[in-house]
């Protein structure tokens, strides 16, 4: 399930922080505690693994935000002015039970600050829209998406994560992998324990992208707290899969990639065959 808010800012010329997917995240969290709290409690401290790993997923993803109009940033600038315009963002979920309690009533007039210790902006949701179910494409083995928010793919070496660009040539057996576990961690009977390369032969990425058009975008997981990483993912990209249609909805409804609970690996079908 789908919906985008349609966020009116209370203020004009608000400095919005750059690594604003955390408070929204926690802002997420907070929002579906109220529907329902051992829910909320299990997807923040828990999450869904597969069998026999120490991997965990929420499986829900959220988009960037649609910003209509913000003053230009400078260099050195650490947030973007915006602009009082409706800003918009897509809010996507695989889990059926996630989806029952998100309600849109939930979300209808509710206030959300994005903030850290310099910079604060404060919104109203003013509409929430249900966005419907895309058919087209269920049930096919193809289809072609496009990036709304950064996809954070990475490969560890000595212990430390090395992010890749779409275009790496180790990018489409881990991308494959975290599919994988994304789907076993709901099902968990469905498919064996792999590795990169055995995942690639079930899911193929194709970057459709030319690679000097991708673009990079830096964040913070757990901004000013003693477990604070800094992770780095790639958008402005389109791509073509070809898997199974059941692991196609779980990155679609779930995201693409890892920290997608954090707003990342949030795409949308441009196409199927």
């Amino acid at each position: 399930m789908r919906f985008k808010l349609y966020l009116r800012p209370l203020r004009d010329r608000q400095p919005l922080l750059f690594n604003y997917q955390y408070p929204l995240q926690s802002w997420l969290y907070g929002l579906l505690r109220q529907a329902d709290e051992a829910y909320a409690t299990f997807l923040h401290q828990t999450g869904y693994s597969p069998a026999q790993s120490t991997k965990s997923f929420k499986h829900f993803t959220f988009s960037s935000l649609h910003i209509p109009r913000m003053d230009r940033i400078r260099p050195g600038d650490t947030y973007m002015t915006i602009r009082s315009e409706i800003c918009t963002v897509v809010l996507s979920f695989y889990v059926e039970e996630a989806a029952e309690h998100f309600i849109v009533g939930l979300f209808q007039d509710q206030r959300l600050s994005l903030y850290n210790h310099e910079h604060q902006a404060d919104f109203v949701v003013e509409r929430v829209e249900t966005l419907p179910t895309d058919t087209t494409w269920m049930g096919t083995t193809t289809a072609t998406f496009r990036t709304l928010s950064p996809m954070i793919v990475a490969d560890k070496h000595n212990g430390l994560d090395q992010y890749l660009r779409p275009d790496d040539e180790a990018f489409a057996g881990l991308f494959a992998l975290n599919l994988v576990d994304k789907y076993r961690s709901i099902a968990p009977n469905a498919l064996p324990e792999m590795d990169a390369h055995l995942a690639e032969r079930l899911v193929r990425f194709r970057l459709l992208t030319e690679p000097e058009r991708l673009k990079v975008r830096k964040m913070k997981v757990k901004e000013n707290k003693d477990a604070e990483t800094k992770v780095v993912g790639y958008h402005n990209f389109q791509f073509e899969l070809t898997a199974p249609a059941e692991l196609l909805e779980v990155g679609y409804l779930g995201g693409f990639g890892r920290f997608s609970s954090m707003g990342n690996g949030c795409c949308e079908v441009m196409g199927s065959g």
